[in-house]
């Protein structure tokens, strides 16, 4: 009779090894899961403290109201609560935010939804959160010059900016109005004060400016919105790179949740915030009046009915890529995979926690039949 006298020479120890490697797996599941840690790990001895993890934020702009979000979380702790340790980054000229986190410099940055070519173009970045669910880019035209809607900028002169650009000209296109029949003046500058020289009759506007609000409110000027041709890119973005994500997800999960709960207080609070920024971060000397109105214009962008906070879905991505593709800035079938960040699934996609938690479960069975199969030789 043959007989395998080693497979079942030092069974204990197997079954040992096998119920470790379970338990290893069940852990990485809880964390991918982003089930409570108690279910993961031993929590610290009562008294005991752990390190706070230090975080950079390369910002997109200079200090002002569309920041709220993380100085209300810096400000109400939000940060310290979640074992962060924040430092925010002011832009200055010169600065390329989406290199400084691709690149490492910085972990987190803000950006518009230009992020989804930065991807393209081989910037490992990934999109964490959409802290303003709509762009506040508009476009300022002058009554003066026989502007009432869009289709009246045919042969007129349209300047925009780096940050406005890309959805202006979507814009116009929606409205017939495609490159040709309209003098384009790219890289503009001063965007109000072209207008008021008479320089162009329309230009790209960030619509939380007050100034902006007081021109309008004037009566000769008139601000046309890209949604309203169905233009509907995500606003200020908060980003972070492939390997940050990978090397942290805890962080960028906790990061996370942290911004939006500063973003939810900031709207809830905004003449608070606005005193914050007043007494701590007003490089750019604003008056309060003109961080209120930012605050009243951001509002809705922030938070529109029926949308959580952060939230992004693939439909609107969609539909960005269907734009840039238009204009030739994305290549045709261009996909989102790996780019729109699940924090219900961690940092390695919505079916690893399930692939990791469907094998340690396998191993568990493996070992207890492996265990009742030798008592019963016993």
């Amino acid at each position: 009779m043959t007989t395998f006298p080693c497979l079942f020479a030092g069974a204990d120890h197997t079954l040992r090894r096998l119920s470790q490697v379970a338990a290893r797996l069940m852990f990485a599941f809880a964390l991918l899961a982003g089930l409570p840690p108690a279910l993961a790990l031993a929590q610290p001895a009562a008294g005991e403290s752990r390190p706070r993890q230090a975080v950079s934020v390369q910002l997109g702009w200079k200090y002002q109201f569309e920041f709220a979000a993380f100085i209300a979380a810096l400000e109400k702790a939000y940060y310290h609560e979640a074992g962060l340790d924040v430092s925010l980054r002011e832009w200055s000229p010169g600065v390329d935010v989406a290199q400084e986190v691709a690149e490492g410099r910085a972990d987190f940055g803000t950006l518009d939804s230009t992020l989804l070519v930065e991807r393209a173009n081989g910037r490992p970045v990934i999109a964490v959160a959409a802290l303003l669910q709509h762009s506040a880019a508009g476009l300022l035209a002058s009554r003066q010059a026989g502007i009432a809607a869009a289709g009246d900028l045919a042969g007129k002169r349209v300047g925009t900016s780096h940050a406005t650009e890309d959805e202006i000209l979507a814009f116009l296109t929606a409205n017939a109005l495609p490159s040709g029949k309209f003098e384009h003046l790219p890289a503009i500058g001063d965007a109000r004060r072209a207008l008021l020289a008479g320089q162009a009759e329309a230009v790209g506007v960030f619509i939380g400016d007050a100034a902006v609000g007081e021109l309008v409110a004037g009566g000769d000027h008139l601000l046309l919105l890209p949604r309203s041709a169905a233009i509907d890119f995500y606003g200020m973005l908060l980003f972070t790179s492939e390997s940050f994500l990978q090397a942290h997800p805890e962080t960028v999960r906790a990061f996370r949740a942290a911004s939006l709960k500063g973003l939810e207080y900031a709207f809830d609070h905004p003449e608070e915030l606005v005193d914050r920024v007043l007494a701590r971060y007003n490089t750019q000397n604003k008056s309060r009046e003109q961080l209120l109105f930012e605050a009243r214009q951001l509002r809705d962008l922030a938070r529109p009915a029926g949308v959580g906070s952060g939230a992004m879905s693939i439909a609107r991505w969609q539909h960005v890529v269907d734009v840039y593709t238009a204009q030739g800035k994305l290549k045709p079938g261009t996909d989102l995979l790996g780019f729109v960040y699940d924090p219900d699934a961690g940092g390695l996609g919505p079916f690893v926690p399930w692939m990791l938690g469907g094998a340690a479960l396998g191993l568990l069975l493996v070992a207890l039949g492996a265990r009742k199969f030798l008592a019963s030789k016993a």
